[in-house]
């Protein structure tokens, strides 16, 4: 990125000579520094000498250290301007503009320059916590100026100014010269006692500089009387007083002019700089007019904009005209004449004019010479693009409204610019250019379909990308193309085919963020991949990665490890460290289902240091990134852990802004709040989540899961018509009745396994039993190991429900096989005291002694008890003595009541106990009793004789 940002808005402006002198304004701003503020502003209207001040300032700071041979202050200058309101380039320059700071660490910011290319760049406050981080490490004093910062208008960029300003290091100290206060919270600064603040009435010239200026600067010889008049009419305005000098210049009659100067100074600009034109010969004036559509000037950029003022030019006569041969002489004759114009560099090469001047002689140009606004603006374009300077010509043209010519060389440019990852300039380009001319190119149709669709306008993404599917077909140009492409504009074969990989891919991206026609995003992400060149590595991973994607879908784990594998290389050779996280998170979360848990936990381990290393620290990835670690701690048993690193995970997802990985930090944020049993923290998360997705398009699969998880906590809640509904709803179930479980993907099965919970908790033995072996032959099938021990686990349950202690076990231990060399304990734990007796049994026959004595050491304290067996055929047991423990006298009201069919809120209101009592007492019950349900506990309890 750093090769495409503009050198000279990083040079501090030269002093000029003969200037005055400011210094008790210098000395404020000393003063300032030296009482560590943090923030020196500079704020008045236009022409007040604020750039100006600032150069004298830093100047006399280096004189001053150099002659006491002190340290150096480091400065760092960054003149903006309006294309400065896009955050991703502000940021940018600012790096830069530290980087070349004397004596700054020659590497600073190097990986916060690789994460600004990313196609989704980090929220700004993630940058610059990585830039402060680097920054601080310095030594000595950093000062960092941002002058015209009026021209920022951008809430984002005033919002990463704040949060800069927020976390300041002491050594770094902060300008801004504007016209007008900046969206900051300059109350609390001052306050604080950290603010240094020049206004107008500080910068306004006194009487003496008004003297000094005019006479001796600009070489007027004025009476005392005439420079009070003057300063008094100007307000001690320095523009003013400067064009009012050069007014006065060969006039002989000053003190009459002086005498009929009036007028608020805002209206007296406009009659100067009129009276200024005017003054000037006419060539002078033709020069200013026509090298005004320009933001910065150079002696053969203003030759080739500049035609004889007697033709009236236009787009199709603009190659005849023969631009002028003066550019360099005139633009030194402007500096020397103070004609409002700056040099940018030492070597006088590059200048610009002063911004309200240049805004100024636009509207002139508007206004006299309408006509030539287009013919100027594609010169500029021709000169920019002969002379290497592509993304300049293409500004010029789009001004120029030449919209065929900005779309040939944004088509010629589009590779370069995705491969820097300046997404946001690419997508307004595309933006401006008329929707038509976009359809004609298949390359800009493509790149804008993409833009639109990560927009949320799924259907004129689709529009664009038929088009170009249509153009790409051989002969398929129309004939709206054909003055397009008549003139040596076909593409070859070669860019066809890269096009058409460009355009599946797209395809394979839409289809696996939308899980729409899973064997189509395996066909659209092949043909891509067969198509694309292996020069185009960022395209070949993000198509991997939607490839692996559509395998996990489709339950094919091996398949989807293997794609995944192939974005990881891609991304690693493309050296796009986003897009390699991203592919190993994938990869990540494959690992996971096929239960290698250990493996999981390792790659987000390592993730996080590469995330680290990379400045990505606090990007939205890496917040993803320790949610899916969290889940997997969770598993773990590291209940602690798991919760800080999803909540932390979660929020800094939800400042990335990416819905995709926000639906996955949710749901593991969900799965360990289960665990945890924050029942109260798991339906506000629910509830958060529901509102989000009313605000925004979140993925369809993560609706579906999020509605499961809902539906597994009203079972825990014993809330089974809520879970029945849900599962009506979801087409699960027709008319009560469980529907076959066919063709299972990924999130059909969860919610399969949802219900097959439903069905034991209503005691549909035999239909549970019968969905759950449907269920683990897919989940084998598919080698979701994870889901295979969940299945087990389950079907070990309905067993043991069912009394059949034999086949009980025998299903245990071939989960307990699958789970102790990986650590699972939570898919164990979360099923609660029916589990915990089951594994006791398991105990007692020395099933994996000391994997289960873990197992049975995670249970929660107050669920402990005896490990003794529930099922031991070699004794005789009378129902009474089945009960590990006996129900208390109010537990045995809760049972009565619940027998009677009434609610917890009901039971608590007729026992006057609180609701959260109540719900103790239920869990409590079900324990005593090895069930996991309301409707259990009262068949268990007319079974022992308990109820009657």
């Amino acid at each position: 990125m750093a090769e495409t940002l503009l050198q000279t808005k990083l040079f501090i402006p030269p002093s000029r000579p003969n200037l005055v002198a400011r210094s008790r304004l210098v000395e404020q701003l000393s003063q300032g520094l030296g009482l560590g503020h943090k923030l020196s502003l500079i704020s008045a209207p236009a022409g007040f000498g604020k750039t100006t001040l600032v150069v004298e300032w830093v100047g006399g700071l280096r004189l001053h250290a150099a002659e006491e041979s002190q340290t150096i202050n480091k400065i760092a200058w960054l003149s903006l301007d309006e294309g400065d309101n896009d955050p991703t380039r502000f940021l940018a320059y600012l790096v830069m503009a530290l980087r070349r700071a004397e004596g700054i660490e020659a590497a600073l910011g190097e990986s916060i320059l690789d994460m600004l290319q990313s196609p989704q760049p980090p929220p700004a406050d993630v940058v610059l916590i990585s830039l402060l981080n680097e920054v601080a490490a310095n030594q000595d004093r950093v000062i960092l100026i941002l002058d015209d910062y009026h021209l920022i208008d951008s809430p984002p960029v005033d919002g990463a100014l704040a949060f800069l300003l927020d976390h300041l290091p002491p050594l770094l100290h902060l300008v801004i010269a504007t016209r007008e206060d900046p969206h900051l919270p300059l109350a609390r600064l001052r306050a604080r006692g950290q603010l240094t603040e020049l206004r107008a009435i500080d910068l306004r010239f006194s009487s003496a500089e008004a003297a000094e200026f005019l006479n001796q600067v600009m070489g007027l010889n004025l009476s005392g009387e005439d420079v009070a008049a003057l300063e008094t009419r100007t307000e001690g305005w320095i523009a003013g007083l400067q064009l009012a000098a050069i007014s006065m210049q060969g006039r002989g009659d000053v003190a009459n002019f002086i005498r009929s100067f009036t007028g608020s100074h805002h209206f007296v600009l406009d009659y100067l700089v009129e009276e200024i034109l005017d003054q000037q010969p006419e060539s002078i004036q033709t020069f200013l007019l026509q090298t005004a559509v320009l933001d910065r000037l150079t002696g053969s950029l203003c030759d080739a904009v500049q035609f004889d003022a007697a033709e009236t030019p236009s787009s199709s006569e603009r190659t005849a005209l023969t631009g002028q041969q003066d550019g360099r002489a005139t633009l030194e004759f402007l500096e020397q004449a103070n004609l409002f114009i700056v040099s940018l560099d030492e070597e006088r090469y590059w200048y610009r004019y002063h911004h309200l001047f240049s805004e100024l002689l636009r509207k002139r140009l508007r206004q006299k010479q309408p006509d030539w606004v287009s013919s100027l603006h594609i010169r500029a374009s021709e000169w920019y693009q002969q002379n290497g300077f592509a993304e300049e010509a293409i500004e010029h043209s789009l001004r120029a409204q030449e919209f065929d010519q900005a779309a040939q060389l944004i088509d010629d440019q589009i590779d370069a610019i995705w491969m820097r990852g300046e997404h946001t300039k690419l997508r307004r380009w595309l933006g401006e250019l008329p929707v038509e001319l976009v359809l004609s190119k298949p390359q800009l149709c493509i790149f804008h379909a993409l833009y639109l669709f990560t927009s949320g306008q799924w259907e004129a993404a689709e529009r664009g990308l038929q088009a170009a599917e249509q153009a790409l077909e051989p002969g398929g140009y129309g004939p709206a193309e054909s003055s397009l492409f008549e003139q040596g504009d076909q593409l070859s074969e070669s860019d066809r085919m890269k096009l058409r990989g460009r355009l599946e891919a797209i395809r394979a991206f839409i289809g696996s963020y939308s899980q729409a026609n899973v064997p189509g995003i395996i066909q659209h992400a092949s043909q891509a991949l067969e198509y694309l060149p292996e020069q185009d590595l960022t395209m070949r991973s993000m198509v991997a990665i939607a490839l692996g994607d559509a395998y996990a879908l489709k339950g094919e784990m091996t398949a989807a490890y293997e794609a995944q594998l192939e974005a990881t290389k891609a991304s690693k050779a493309a050296g796009n460290n986003f897009f390699l996280i991203v592919a190993n998170l994938k990869m990540a979360g494959t690992l996971r289902e096929q239960g290698r848990l250990q493996r999981t936990v390792e790659i987000c381990r390592q993730q996080l240091q590469l995330a680290n290393k990379s400045g990505l620290s606090q990007a939205g990835v890496t917040g993803w990134l320790l949610a899916v670690w969290g889940e997997a701690l969770a598993e773990l048993n590291d209940l602690d852990g798991a919760l800080h690193q999803t909540k932390q995970g979660v929020e800094l997802v939800k400042r990335g802004g990416d819905v995709a990985m926000l639906s996955w930090s949710y749901l593991c944020l969900v799965r360990v709040s289960f665990s945890q049993g924050d029942t109260s923290g798991l339906e506000t998360i629910i509830q958060r989540t529901e509102k989000i997705g009313r605000e925004s398009d979140m993925p369809p699969w993560f609706t579906n899961q999020m509605s499961a998880w809902q539906t597994r906590l009203w079972l825990a809640q014993d809330k089974l018509a809520l879970a029945s509904q849900w599962a009506e709803e979801r087409g699960l179930t027709t008319a009560g009745k469980a529907r076959p479980a066919h063709e299972l993907d990924y999130f059909w099965l969860i919610e399969y396994v949802v219900l097959a919970r439903l069905l034991l908790a209503q005691e549909r033995l035999e239909e549970a039993a019968q969905l759950l072996s449907e269920l683990l032959g897919a989940a084998e099938k598919g080698g979701r190991t994870s889901r295979v021990i969940e299945i087990l686990i389950l079907q070990a349950l309905a067993f043991q429900a069912k009394g059949d202690t034999e086949q009980a076990i025998i299903t245990m231990e071939r989960a307990v096989r699958l789970a102790e060399q990986e650590g699972f304990t939570r898919i164990f734990v979360d099923e609660g005291p029916p589990m915990r007796r089951l594994l006791s049994e398991a105990l007692s026959r020395e099933m994996a002694p000391d994997y289960i004595r873990r197992l049975l050491a995670a249970f929660p304290a107050a669920e402990q008890e005896q490990a003794t067996p529930v099922f031991n055929q070699t004794k005789t047991r009378s129902p009474e003595s089945e009960m590990v423990e006996s129900l208390s006298e109010r537990e045995l009201e809760v049972l009565q009541f619940v027998a009677q069919g009434l609610t917890n809120q009901e039971i608590a209101s007729r026992l006057f106990l609180s609701l959260n009592t109540v719900k103790v007492h239920t869990r409590n019950i079900h324990g005593k009793l090895g069930v996991h349900s309301r409707t259990q506990a009262v068949a268990r309890a007319r079974t022992l004789g308990i109820l009657a």
